[in-house]
């Protein structure tokens, strides 16, 4: 998972393994990128590049919510 964009432009990434975080196997689980709208044009805003095993997004900010939220924050941690 990578997230870049923002004010600053700073990217962050996070990779983690589902045999070996049940917490993530079960996000993963309630998580369906084919649903997920394409990001808006918003100025400055994060935008996530989502992979899960091929399966990829890219998702904004403003579409992060529920299990997606969740993912993302377990993966890359809180937002400071």
């Amino acid at each position: 998972m990578i997230r870049s964009g923002g004010f600053a432009g700073i990217e962050k990434r996070g990779e983690s393994d589902t045999a070996s975080d049940p917490l993530l196997r079960r996000l993963v689980d309630r998580v369906d990128l084919g649903a997920v709208p394409p990001p808006g044009r918003i100025p400055d805003q994060f935008l996530y590049d989502i992979d899960i095993d091929g399966d990829t997004a890219t998702v904004g900010e403003a579409q992060l919510n529920g299990p997606l939220r969740e993912l993302v924050h377990h993966v890359l941690g809180r937002p400071t």
